[in-house]
């Protein structure tokens, strides 16, 4: 069973939550951290002590030099991992916001500026390249530690195209960014983004066996 290699503490977690949406993404998600972090380390995936930060971030407190990052977007779960830096991802559904809902949300995650050259692209256009900006925020916040817990405003992203992203600064630290899209053949596909402290090479994707992006 998927659950038998996770700690003590995260069954306990993963039962306290009411969404079986919910729970089920948590446990897709450590048991997937579980599994390919064990198997880079060339250890057991209940060996590794996964511990938290205050703002809720899990981490190898035995590998300080490794650290990775998960995203959820309704059925999938993503996993970003980086030796000698930190990293951050956002993955999100080419679907996830409606006209509507990208209309009222723009304002309180774009700039001015990035809000300005959104509002003269043609109407078709104006929610893709919101969504873009979007994963890129959230990726460089969550590199940074904090995620939307901060303003995502504060992310002055220096790109010209903001569906490739190259490079971000999150209150004045500069973030390496890369973005795109990904199709698993099942659905619309997703828009993806990855960003790390340090200049990386672009990654490489890979589909987990259980259906799970990484």
């Amino acid at each position: 069973m998927p659950g038998s290699i996770l700690s003590e503490a995260e069954k306990s977690r993963a039962a306290a939550f009411r969404s079986c949406t919910a729970r089920r993404l948590f446990v897709a998600g450590r048991v997937l951290c579980r599994s390919i972090l064990a198997n880079r380390l060339g250890c057991a995936p209940q060996a590794l002590c996964l511990a938290i930060t205050p703002s809720g971030r899990p981490y190898l407190r035995d590998y300080p030099d490794i650290d990775f990052n998960l995203s959820h977007t309704k059925d999938r779960v993503a996993l970003a991992i980086c030796r000698g830096g930190s990293i951050g991802i956002d993955i999100e559904r080419l679907d996830a916001f409606s006209e509507q809902e990208a209309s009222e949300i723009m304002p309180m995650i774009l700039s001015e500026q990035e809000l300005n050259q959104v509002d003269q692209l043609d109407e078709r256009h104006r929610r893709d390249v919101f969504l873009a900006y979007w994963v890129q925020k959230e990726a460089a916040l969550k590199c940074f530690g904090q995620g939307f817990l901060a303003n995502p405003q504060s992310v002055i992203l220096t790109s010209e195209n903001a569906t490739n992203g190259s490079k971000a600064q999150v209150l004045g630290e500069a973030i390496f960014i890369h973005s795109g899209r990904i199709s698993d053949g099942e659905s619309r596909g997703f828009q993806w983004a990855i960003a790390t402290s340090n200049a990386t090479a672009r990654p490489q994707w890979q589909h987990h066996k259980s259906g799970i992006f990484f």
